[in-house]
């Protein structure tokens, strides 16, 4: 569980990037591998690096099977 004020700093963080990405043209937004890393990371589950390293392990498997 986290507390008030660190879940409104890692929102803040997420609503941060998400912009950046769609401004960049990518938006993983609604995309269930996304949202539950996203849910995981804001109420302490896993962290920060952990949640990137889990996306990124995705999408090289999803690479290296195409």
């Amino acid at each position: 569980m986290t507390d008030d004020c660190t879940l409104q700093l890692r929102l803040i963080g997420f609503r941060k990037a998400e912009a950046s990405l769609r401004l960049e043209g990518m938006d993983p937004s609604g995309t269930p591998l996304y949202e539950s890393v996203k849910a995981r990371i804001l109420f302490g589950e896993l962290t920060f690096d952990e949640g990137r390293a889990e996306v990124l392990a995705h999408h090289q498997k999803r690479a290296k099977n195409n």
